[in-house]
């Protein structure tokens, strides 16, 4: 914690002022708009069994999820204290980063940015549930079983992690091309380099083989 303190104290609050804004309003709204769903969907769908937004597409239906995406680890306490004790260090480890990072002067893409905003936002937004309300569960409600059958109900949290770790998925490939495009730059150049100084040297031994034959020639 104090080297979290001495860190903090390190960063340059009007660098970062831009990317502290953006991402801390991505990570407030996801939690927001997550938290108020779920209770909107309490008030709302409790007793009503599914309800159809959009015809063969989109259905509504109240379900508390004590296990993890999908219904996965089921109800034991095990699976959900560990489910818990993931969620907490996925959260400490997002902010730990953002923090370090800021600290060390690192520069933040803004898809990279929006990308671990809306996953910390989402993360946080299910830990709430897990944590709060332990016995009761995660709430979900949205459902698309009508054309993707076998797929879990999920919720606006679920949401926000999969459309974050999707951008998280694009920044690294397009910082990947981006990589190799810089490298193949870097090698044309160095091959460039290589060129005209073997072009300088060739010049330089044709220079001095010319005065050399001159003078031979006046020495004759």
């Amino acid at each position: 914690m104090r080297k979290m303190l001495e860190s903090i104290k390190k960063i340059k609050i009007k660098e970062y002022l831009k990317f502290i804004i953006y991402f801390a309003s991505i990570f407030v709204l996801a939690v927001v708009i997550d938290q108020a769903s779920k209770y909107t969907a309490v008030a709302l769908l409790t007793g009503k069994g599914t309800v159809t937004i959009i015809p063969n597409f989109i259905d509504f239906v109240l379900v508390y999820n004590t296990g993890a995406a999908w219904g996965m680890g089921g109800d034991e306490i095990w699976s959900r204290i560990v489910l818990v004790s993931i969620s907490w260090i996925v959260f400490f480890f997002i902010f730990g980063y953002v923090i370090y990072a800021m600290a060390k002067n690192k520069k933040f893409d803004p898809l990279f940015g929006v990308a671990l905003a809306l996953i910390h936002g989402g993360n946080f937004g299910n830990l709430i549930d897990r944590t709060f309300f332990f016995n009761r569960g995660v709430i979900d409600f949205i459902s698309i079983q009508s054309w993707f059958p076998n797929f879990g109900i999920f919720n606006i949290a679920d949401s926000c992690l999969v459309v974050g770790l999707i951008l998280l998925i694009v920044y690294f490939v397009i910082d990947e091309f981006k990589e190799q495009k810089r490298q193949k730059l870097k090698n044309e150049e160095k091959i460039k380099n290589g060129e005209s100084h073997d072009t300088i040297n060739e010049n330089k031994a044709d220079t001095t083989s010319e005065i050399v034959n001159n003078e031979k020639e006046n020495g004759n």
